[in-house]
């Protein structure tokens, strides 16, 4: 089973984008791609958050058995944003997507969380750790690990391996809860096989975060490298089926 487990569409009314997507992602041997689509500016605006949705809902409704959407909220506003990830969920929602709102310790993501863990869904968030320093309202390695111990039954998975890949290993190592994906980037040499060393393979998922990534490339970078067969197949498709329940 091979699954995309960070995909963004920014598809358009036509929809031709979607179709090309989805020829490519078939013509690979991708069996599913979990989309999402994030905004991180706007962070005061309910109209964009509910744009980003309706993109990603549109999206999935033309390819239901293909695409598996979640609900991107920013969780700083309040009864609005859980509102709205309620209605993402009422419209086939499996996951919650969290980008550069607000740094996922804040309080207010408190219901968020409580909503996700009564689901049992997975929440993506957002990660980077930046040696030039994160923007303002950016998720960093260490909040990850703070909510995996403080909330040890939420199913979270922290996007990119935290960007700096050795950083993140190390804040969530202790943290058997948390889980992370490796998209996002391409030429990390050495990078899959580290990260399965000191977290296990179990906790690592194959993401490729197109856009702004390839697929072939992000591909690669999992069946090129030196885990074993078992390995390749966890993380390239079974964990994310085990989040998702699709098996």
């Amino acid at each position: 089973m091979l699954i995309d487990f960070h995909a963004h569409v920014h598809d358009d009314e036509d929809g031709k984008y979607t179709r090309e997507l989805v020829r490519e992602a078939r013509r690979i041997g991708i069996d599913y791609l979990v989309i999402h689509e994030p905004v991180s500016h706007s962070r005061d605006s309910l109209e964009v958050v509910q744009r980003c949705n309706d993109l990603t809902f549109r999206t999935y409704e033309r390819e239901p058995e293909y695409f598996i959407p979640f609900v991107y909220t920013h969780p700083n506003l309040g009864q609005a944003a859980l509102d709205e990830v309620k209605r993402g969920f009422d419209r086939g929602a499996r996951g919650i997507k969290l980008e550069v709102a607000s740094i996922i310790t804040d309080k207010c993501l408190e219901p968020i969380i409580e909503e996700a863990i009564t689901r049992d869904v997975p929440m993506v968030q957002h990660t980077w750790h930046k040696v030039t320093g994160n923007l303002r309202w950016e998720t960093d390695g260490v909040h990850c690990a703070e909510i995996g111990r403080r909330y040890p039954e939420l199913k979270l998975v922290m996007a990119h391996i935290s960007g700096d890949n050795r950083w993140g290993i190390r804040a969530v190592r202790d943290v058997p809860s948390v889980y992370t994906d490796c998209s996002g980037s391409i030429a990390d040499y050495g990078h899959i096989e580290e990260c399965v060393r000191f977290l296990g393979a179990d906790r690592l998922i194959w993401g490729t975060d197109v856009r702004g990534a390839d697929f072939l490339y992000t591909l690669a970078k999992v069946r090129d490298s030196k885990l074993s067969d078992e390995d390749k197949a966890k993380v390239l498709g079974l964990n994310a089926a085990r989040l998702l329940k699709l098996i």
